[in-house]
């Protein structure tokens, strides 16, 4: 039997251009938006003609393990990736703030994990008997999150100042989405979901502004991140290699 086997083999290139994937990822919020916005209409009507209290799940912005949290989490993954991939050709220049680079990176993949797992909400319930939290602090995973952000200002305030003009509003204006929706309308629907409660009009408002201002938040980091590494690159090339090479032994290793 002849064999299939070849040296190498390319993959057709991908234009990964700021703008191109800007659009894919707003069409792609449009599109759970409007999902969101059917489902919850659906499911008003069925409890209406049947007195049932059904509810929606799988493309509502305020319940886990549905598409929205896939998305979210994908996009946060996405962001850690070309953080990893910008870390990496910094290192290799021994430019300065590589490790700045390569920390966001880490930290952009803790949230895409917590996006899923909900890590930060284990905190409430301590938090929330500790203080006595009621009100905007309802939701209390907020105040050692407010904590972080300001250590995280302070550690890298530097690093944010010595990017080029047009990266740093990008990653400022995406910082202040993202910001203005997990910790801000947070803090709103802390109030409502104390005052009204859960199930009411107004907190589903909030809860749904404040996912989709995290996931443009995310969107607007990814152009900016897209955009650094064009200006430093005109091509990024990737290689995959099934050949065994020697260790220091002597003896081949697979890599």
């Amino acid at each position: 039997m002849r064999s299939t086997r070849s040296s190498q083999f390319e993959l057709p290139a991908y234009n990964l251009s700021p703008q191109k994937i800007t659009k894919f990822l707003l069409l792609v919020i449009g599109l759970l938006i409007f999902l969101n916005l059917g489902e919850r209409a659906i499911v008003r009507w069925l409890n209406f003609i049947n007195n049932s209290k059904i509810n929606s799940h799988y493309f509502n912005f305020d319940q886990e393990s549905n598409f929205p949290t896939l998305y979210s989490a994908l996009a946060l993954g996405f962001s850690s990736y070309l953080l990893a991939i910008i870390a990496v050709i910094k290192k290799s220049r021994n430019a300065r703030y590589a490790k700045h680079w390569k920390a966001l990176s880490v930290i952009f993949i803790f949230l895409a994990i917590d996006e899923v797992c909900s890590i930060h909400e284990l905190s409430i319930p301590f938090l929330r008997s500790a203080m006595n939290a009621r009100g905007i602090l309802y939701f209390t995973w907020v105040v050692p999150a407010f904590i972080l952000l300001i250590v995280f200002l302070i550690v890298f305030r530097k690093f944010v100042f010595s990017l080029p003009l047009r990266i740093k509003v990008l990653f400022i204006a995406s910082g202040a989405v993202y910001v203005g929706g997990a910790l801000g309308m947070e803090l709103i629907g802390g109030y409502i979901a104390d005052t009204y409660g859960f199930k009411t009009l107004s907190y589903g408002i909030a809860s749904s502004i404040e996912e989709i201002l995290e996931m443009l938040g995310i969107v607007i980091f990814i152009r900016g991140l897209l955009t650094y590494i064009q200006s430093q690159l005109t091509e990024l090339h990737f290689s995959l290699s099934f050949q065994p090479t020697a260790n220091c032994n002597g003896k081949n290793k697979l890599i």
